[in-house]
C-alpha cells in the first residue's frame, strides 16, 4: 500500500479546516463558543458530545 509523504499530510493539515470536512460530509454544525458542539456521528448519541475546538491554522481538535 503506498503511503502519503509527510510533507503532503502536513500541507492538507495546514490547507484544509477540520470545520469544512466535516460540513463537507454532510454534517451541520452548531457554533457553541468558540467551537462547535454536536452529536457524535460515530456514537447512538441523544445529547450533543461531539466537540470541534477550532483554533488557530493548523490547529483544530475534535473529541466525543
Amino acid at each position: 500500500m503506498a503511503s502519503i509523504p509527510d510533507t503532503e499530510l502536513d500541507r492538507l493539515k495546514h490547507d484544509i479546516s477540520l470545520v469544512y470536512l466535516v460540513e463537507i460530509s454532510g454534517i451541520e454544525l452548531k457554533k457553541h463558543g468558540k467551537g462547535y458542539l454536536n452529536p457524535c456521528p460515530f456514537n447512538a448519541d441523544k445529547e450533543p458530545s461531539l466537540v470541534i475546538s477550532a483554533g488557530r491554522v493548523p490547529i483544530s481538535v475534535a473529541h466525543c
